[in-house]
């Protein structure tokens, strides 16, 4: 405990060195990291109470990815050409506003797919938030940024336990709704105190000024040839991509696996604790590793996360019916996929986009999650007919995408 409380000190005292606007989206990111691990975690579980099957849920959650191929690159040409703040705060108000005003009062299938509608809107804002993140903030500082905001999203899992009290009190449907309820409060704070305090960053200011050649949609053909013209640029791109074909699988179908009574047939109140005791080895690694992890040793970090994950993975589909502890160490091994995915890969991939041209980042951010979302939005649906077939079918296919992940990491240059 004393060395995660060092290493937490050690990440305020860095934060020092931080943009003004890392600051304050990384703090006001508690509004939002904390209550919505929760949704995520049990919003497929309320669909399913609400009478919908796999197939069909698999079908839903694949309408945000459709919006995620349009909106980003929307989004990096508005930035552009009317700045990163006032594209987030509109596109942000409006999506998570209206999806989780929508979730609360849903009871039939259209209004959870307007609400998973409204969820996919905020792809607008994917590669505006994390450029005006890391923007103003030299490299050397940025892991500790990335490193502090998955340590709000290991909050919240830690946190999961308390939306499982809800539903055991309350039941399933009733129980998210107040989760729902929770997160538009904590949001809309969020919102008015990112209003307030965020500045447009320099580089943003300067594209919007210029009105030039930049915000031109012709420009992401050129950003393509940016990031095709080298090699561990390409690589770390096509690695983002992939892991954004496995989150949606996984964590569409993993809650659904642990309760339902084909799989491991666990009660939905007890799932909660699972997440939560992922969050304590994510914590550990977040406080005392990442923050010194430098971008010689990013690669053989990658590696080691992604085979983590294939063990963790293939732990959960062995695990008999009714294995709770196994349920838990599949978690904690899965959970280093997720500090890779979300922490160092997106770090190295900032570092690579500044060594090879920063003014192009906000398109590069977009391009990204367009062509994740190309890549991803089929994947809810065909893990729903794979469900269908056997419920461990999803999770092996991860595995396979995981392994080649875990290839291709291993031919970037060092």
């Amino acid at each position: 405990m004393a060395k995660i409380w060092e290493g937490l000190t050690r990440n305020l005292k860095v934060a020092k060195a931080w943009g003004r606007n890392a600051r304050v989206l990384v703090i006001t990111e508690l509004l939002w990291g904390i209550p919505m691990p929760w949704v995520f975690f049990y919003q497929t579980i309320f669909m399913r109470s609400l009478g919908m099957d796999e197939v069909l849920i698999g079908y839903l959650m694949t309408l945000p990815l459709v919006l995620q191929i349009f909106f980003p690159i929307l989004g990096g040409h508005l930035a552009d050409r009317f700045g990163r703040k006032r594209v987030l705060m509109l596109f942000d108000t409006v999506g998570w506003i209206g999806a989780m005003g929508t979730w609360f009062i849903a009871t039939e299938t259209w209004q959870v797919a307007l609400a998973v509608s409204f969820q996919g809107l905020t792809s607008t804002t994917y590669g505006v938030w994390e450029t005006l993140l890391v923007e103003d903030t030299d490299p050397p500082y940025r892991p500790s940024i990335y490193g502090s905001l998955q340590m709000i999203y290991i909050i919240g899992g830690l946190l999961t336990p308390l939306a499982g009290v809800l539903v055991l009190l309350h039941g399933v449907e009733a129980g998210c709704r107040y989760m729902f309820l929770t997160s538009l409060t904590t949001m809309a704070c969020m919102l008015v105190i990112r209003q307030v305090y965020l500045r447009e960053s320099e580089v943003g200011r300067a594209l919007a000024y210029r009105k030039g050649a930049p915000s031109k949609p012709r420009g992401y053909i050129e950003t393509l040839r940016t990031v095709t013209g080298s090699r561990t640029l390409l690589v770390i791109f096509v690695l983002v991509i992939l892991g954004s074909v496995q989150y949606p699988m996984v964590d569409t179908y993993k809650p659904l696996y642990l309760s339902d009574p084909k799989g491991l047939a666990l009660d939905e109140s007890i799932i909660s604790v699972i997440p939560a005791a992922s969050s304590v080895p994510s914590l550990l690694a977040l406080a005392l590793i990442v923050p010194r992890l430098e971008e010689r040793h990013m690669k053989k970090a990658i590696v080691l996360s992604y085979v983590c994950g294939i063990s963790g993975l293939m732990t959960l589909v062995a695990a008999p019916k009714g294995s709770f502890p196994l349920a838990v160490a599949s978690a904690v091994l899965d959970s280093a996929r997720y500090i890779a995915g979300f922490s160092i890969l997106r770090v190295y991939l900032a570092n690579t986009i500044d060594k090879v041209d920063l003014m192009v980042r906000a398109k590069i951010m977009s391009l990204t999650a367009t062509l994740s979302a190309v890549a991803s939005w089929p994947a809810p649906a065909m893990a729903g007919y794979l469900y269908a077939v056997d419920p461990r079918s999803p999770f092996i296919a991860v595995t396979f995408l995981l392994a080649l992940s875990t290839y291709m990491v291993t031919k970037i240059r060092s």
